[in-house]
Parts: structure tokens; C-alpha cells; sequence
């Protein structure tokens, strides 16, 4: 199922969507274990781990990687108007970074 990311899209909603999602597959969710063998047929076959449930998500929003979702958002959050990471690329910098 292809999803698209919200315009305001922070890193720490998308991993609590992972780690929500474990928790519902391990429960026995029939939904998230729809999603889950949506990723792999073989997926009943062993006990799924965060970094699968990463994958699926990063999957789901059309990443090839739980970490190019992960870059892509920082990325998006980094140079959003007024945040910390616009500030920084006009020039200002934090101290101890």
C-alpha cells in the first residue's frame, strides 16, 4: 500500500508509526499483519524485529530504506521556514555542534 508523507513529517512520529506497528503485529493485529505479509510471504516464519517494521514503513512511503525515509525527512525537516536546520544553512550555528 503506497502512503504518502504528511507535509509536517517529523522523525519521531514515523518511528513511534514503527514501533506502534511491532507492537501490533506481535499482538496479532489482523491489520498490521495484512501489512506485514504485504512485505514478505515468508514473514509468519520468524518473530519481526524493528528494523523490519522500519523497512515495511520506509517501504510503504515509497523508500528503499529506513534510512533514506529517515535522511529524506530530516532533510525536509532541516530546511523547513524557521526551523533550526533553516537557521544553521542562513549562516547561524549552535554551539557544541
Amino acid at each position: 500500500m503506497r502512503r504518502f508523507l504528511p507535509a509536517k513529517t517529523f522523525l519521531k512520529d514515523i518511528e513511534k508509526e514503527a514501533r506502534n506497528l511491532l507492537h501490533q503485529i506481535r499482538q496479532g493485529d489482523a491489520a498490521a499483519l495484512t501489512r506485514w505479509y504485504s512485505l514478505d510471504l515468508e514473514a509468519g516464519t520468524f518473530q519481526p524485529r524493528i528494523a523490519d517494521v522500519q523497512y515495511l514503513v520506509a517501504r510503504e512511503y515509497g523508500f528503499g530504506s529506513w534510512q533514506k525515509l529517515k535522511t529524506t525527512v530530516a532533510r525536509e525537516f532541516r530546511d523547513a521556514p524557521g526551523s533550526i536546520g533553516q537557521g544553521l544553512s542562513d549562516g547561524l550555528r549552535l554551539v557544541g555542534s
